[in-house]
């Protein structure tokens, strides 16, 4: 199997707006005719069909064999080759794992709740005891840098060596689970609050979002 991944940006598709143009998402008041050309384009750029989920920002993971309407999760795997997991973000992280020799992927949603819940962990965990992944890697997609993410008191409730003042540094909560799941990660190093080629909730509030995608191929 080969692995491959791409992340979108918010360029190259037909929605207005503020959602303009590449957005990917059904859920932040864009034209659902808009959306379901934009997620045209991109299936056609994968050439694979593209396993979405409905998103909450918690920690459960779906086990999926062929597409399906999206479950409510925050966390896509399979072993099934030529179709393709997709994670939508805006400020969270997309995060791509992926072990070649046992033929699994996952691809999952970790913003400030799904990382606190140990979303990654959570999956390594699922992918080394169930599938037997010895040689698990990662992909971070763009997301919002610690000097962007102000949480004010909830600060608080979230250990020192993740924050700067009321600042929180999800990323490094990310890469904590990762470091101690025994994976090696590569980093885009991009903030979506900083760059205006992302979606950012926090920079714009009304905004689309782009898409983390991992799939195999056969051959």
């Amino acid at each position: 199997m080969k692995i491959r991944y791409l992340v979108t940006d918010r360029w190259g598709g037909v929605s207005e707006p503020p959602y303009h143009s590449l957005n990917l998402a059904l859920h932040v008041g864009d034209d659902p005719q808009k959306v379901a050309i934009n997620r045209q384009i991109l299936a056609k750029r994968v050439g694979h069909p593209i396993q979405y989920a409905n998103q909450v920002h918690g920690d459960e993971i779906a086990i999926v064999d062929r597409i399906i309407d999206p479950p409510t999760c925050d966390g896509l795997l399979t072993q099934r080759a030529n179709m393709a997991l997709a994670i939508l973000t805006a400020d969270c992280y997309g995060v791509l794992l992926f072990d070649q020799k046992c033929s699994t992927i996952a691809a999952l949603h970790a913003g400030r709740a799904g990382a606190t819940k140990g979303i990654v962990s959570k999956a390594l965990s699922l992918m080394k005891e169930r599938y037997g992944c010895e040689d698990i890697a990662a992909i971070l997609s763009p997301g919002i840098c610690q000097k962007c993410y102000d949480i004010g008191d909830l600060a608080k409730t979230y250990p020192k060596r993740f924050l700067y003042g009321s600042h929180l540094d999800v990323k490094a909560m990310i890469e904590e689970q990762l470091r101690e799941g025994g994976v090696e990660w590569r980093d885009f190093g991009i903030c979506t609050s900083c760059d205006p080629d992302y979606f950012s909730y926090r920079r714009d509030g009304v905004t689309g979002r782009f898409a983390s995608v991992i799939w195999m191929e056969e051959g």
